[in-house]
């Protein structure tokens, strides 16, 4: 267990450090399956500088607090259905970093561009459409458009990553910022070439 959790807090630290998140509304959230029915989950109004092991809560699949040691966080809901739908999942991580978000608020998804999103995103990085927290609905959209892959914008709010390990979820985060800053400024420049058939595309 102490793995786990210096694990997730290094995560945390890393994400604060890099400024994909930073304090208050933009710090997201993040959470690690533990086994298959308990998932360590980031509190609300805490600084990832902050996150130690008297502050993590742990739940169960179910949504029950098994470690209540702050206050819970308000995306808990997406990141057990996320779980619940996809077994290969291990690790979540959500944003509300700069340029990703920028691309949620025009409402943009991004194209197969890269040949590295096929690796990192397993493909395009769809986007759902809006629909308000903590709801079914909600819930629905970001199943629908995470689909089988890796990452997923939502619209007027953030970004999504998953991955099988931390480690994996957040070169993910990463990536996907990244490729959102260098496709927003290729929009500005003109119009952006996307790989056609990019699931036959393979490194030489």
């Amino acid at each position: 267990m102490k793995d786990h959790l210096d694990m997730f807090i290094e995560t945390a630290h890393r994400l604060k450090s890099s400024g994909l998140v930073s304090d208050g509304v933009n710090k997201g959230s993040i959470s690690y399956r533990i086994d298959d029915d308990h998932i360590l989950m980031s509190p609300s109004k805490i600084s990832y500088d902050d996150l130690s092991e008297n502050n993590t809560n742990i739940m169960n699949i179910n949504g029950d607090l098994v470690e209540h040691n702050a206050p819970i966080s308000r995306d808990y809901y997406f990141h057990l259905e996320i779980y619940r739908k996809r077994s290969d999942v291990k690790a979540i991580i959500h944003t509300h970093s700069k340029y990703a978000t920028a691309l949620c608020l025009a409402n943009k998804k991004i194209p197969f561009i890269l040949y590295g999103m096929k690796f990192h995103c397993g493909g395009e990085v769809d986007i759902a459409p809006f629909a308000f927290p903590n709801s079914t609905e909600c819930n629905k959209s970001i199943i629908d458009h995470l689909a089988d892959r890796k990452a997923v914008l939502l619209q007027n709010h953030g970004l999504i990553c998953v991955g099988e390990d931390l480690i994996n979820c957040f070169e993910t985060t990463e990536f996907v910022e990244a490729l959102s800053e260098s496709y927003i400024h290729a929009l500005s420049i003109g119009s952006v070439y996307e790989i056609e058939k990019w699931k036959e595309v393979n490194y030489g």
